[in-house]
């Protein structure tokens, strides 16, 4: 007997009512501290984020207990009331894809459509993906306002694509061998291919949601930590541009004085994604004989994360991501040298913590990065047990560094070169290092593998390519140790 899962707005109801508790006794406090003060503002935005999403999970679950009803009732398919309809079929959210196809974006009921059919979908596949990854395709959908997104997902989801991707990966891209269902479902989706690429000649074909690692991103537990602190940004065009700032600076103002100007300088951070790939490469027997299709989701997104591990620590930003260990390295004033020459040390530690600024050390959420070896090296530092300096220091990989917690990034310095540049230890608020993934995995069938003469080696190889870029929008927010 399976477990029937929680409702979403269940879940964000009682996040909504622990808000509200916290918030309520701190109201109570008659002298609240700073830090309380402090805290009941957050709470506050907190609040109307959390009321506003759970208003909209409310409406869109009303939508589809509409949609599961209608499927049962006679004559419920046309829909009543003004707005597009293609969504004439309330039971399967890939109903009428040719429709979903065409749409027209700028209709805000036909988005409003879009969205509630992709969240469905989504819901549709919860045996294919995590629960955790389930939520954060939900949230990408509710957060692309254009539609773009839902309308990939649909495109791309169905059970149809499902099996024409599986087919095409097992018949050498051959489009001919697909049945009526499946070729349809692949047209489709390789026109919306076409109009998301940067060049009409591209080749190839897109791997299903469920199985795209732009979409389904890796979580705890996996070689990269940094898409598990920083800020994700999934876009549908070819560059994200943001706005930041480094805040207002306050002062104090005497009766009558004209107050000073302190409106901050903005800046304005743009991050292209860049292009990567993977070759899978194999004999016709082994291609044809291994499940090739069923496996090459888990393959890719292993290749994807290693490689990105690395250049989101050190990417020198040239045709890759910028690392944020190269970022902050750019800024001399974000840059702790160690307090002695060549020789890393217990003090070195305090030394970045205390330089974090208060804004990004105390009402930010601060984290550490460093190699295997500078970690076991800080271990070996604590001499109280792991009770002041870590946290569950018996453990493997303790949690906690002086309160915050610590990952490993194994493509950060883990040896000390005498008078050289070793950039040790990074301690920061990394929701300030942006990574931006572009949507879509596209994959290439080459038929004929050829060795150096030129002549065949009974071979063949899927070329997979995606999009991703990175970079640091505030240097403030991060500390980054020189032994030098």
């Amino acid at each position: 007997m399976t477990t029937k899962r929680k409702k979403k707005s269940d879940k964000l109801k009682e996040s909504l009512e622990a808000i509200r508790s916290e918030l309520l006794e701190l109201e109570e406090v008659e002298e609240p501290t700073e830090e309380q003060a402090t805290r009941a503002g957050e709470l506050l935005v907190e609040f109307d984020t959390a009321q506003e999403a759970f208003t909209e999970q409310l409406e869109h679950e009303r939508r589809v207990d509409a949609v599961r009803a209608a499927a049962t009732v006679p004559g419920s398919q046309e829909r009543d009331g003004e707005g597009p309809q293609f969504m004439r079929s309330r039971g399967n959210p890939y109903e009428e894809l040719d429709r979903v196809r065409g749409a027209n974006l700028n209709e805000r009921a036909t988005r409003g459509d879009l969205r509630s059919r992709a969240l469905y979908a989504v819901e549709l596949a919860a045996e294919m993906i995590t629960e955790d990854q389930q939520e954060r395709v939900e949230r990408l959908v509710r957060a692309d306002r254009r539609g773009r997104i839902a309308q990939h997902l649909l495109l791309t989801g169905s059970d149809e694509y499902m099996r024409a991707f599986e087919s095409l990966l097992e018949n050498a891209g051959n489009a001919a061998l697909l049945d009526e269902d499946e070729y349809a479902a692949y047209r489709l989706a390789e026109a919306h291919r076409r109009a998301m690429t940067l060049t009409d000649a591209a080749g190839g074909f897109l791997v299903p949601f469920t199985l795209d690692p732009t979409i389904i991103l890796t979580n705890a537990g996996s070689a990269n930590p940094f898409r598990q602190v920083s800020t994700i940004k999934t876009i549908t065009t070819d560059t994200w541009n943001g706005v930041s700032s480094a805040g207002v600076t306050a002062s104090w103002l005497a009766e009558a004085d004209e107050v000073t100007d302190n409106s901050p300088t903005f800046a304005q951070p743009s991050i292209k994604p860049e292009k990567a790939s993977a070759w899978v490469q194999g004999s016709f027997e082994v291609l044809a004989d291994s499940g090739f299709g069923a496996e090459v989701g888990p393959l890719l997104a292993d290749a994807k994360d290693r490689l990105e591990a690395a250049a989101f620590a050190t990417g020198d930003g040239s045709g890759k991501p910028k690392g944020v260990v190269t970022a902050v390295a750019a800024v001399s004033g974000s840059v702790v040298p160690s307090a002695t020459t060549d020789t890393y040390a217990v003090a070195d530690v305090y030394a970045v913590e205390q330089a974090l600024p208060p804004r990004h050390r105390i009402t930010g959420t601060p984290s550490w990065m460093a190699a295997k070896p500078i970690i076991n090296k800080t271990r070996q530092f604590d001499t109280a047990g792991g009770s002041s300096f870590w946290a569950n220091l018996g453990m493997g990989q303790p949690e906690q560094l002086l309160g915050a917690p610590i990952y490993e990034a194994s493509a950060m310095d883990g040896t000390i070169n005498a008078g050289a540049d070793n950039y040790t230890l990074l301690l920061g608020d990394f929701r300030n290092y942006y990574i931006v993934d572009r949507v879509g995995m596209t994959m290439v069938y080459e038929p004929l593998v050829k060795g150096a003469s030129g002549r065949p080696t009974g071979e063949a190889g899927w070329f997979a390519y995606w999009r991703v870029g990175a970079d640091v929008v505030n240097a403030d927010a991060f500390r980054l140790l020189n032994v030098t």
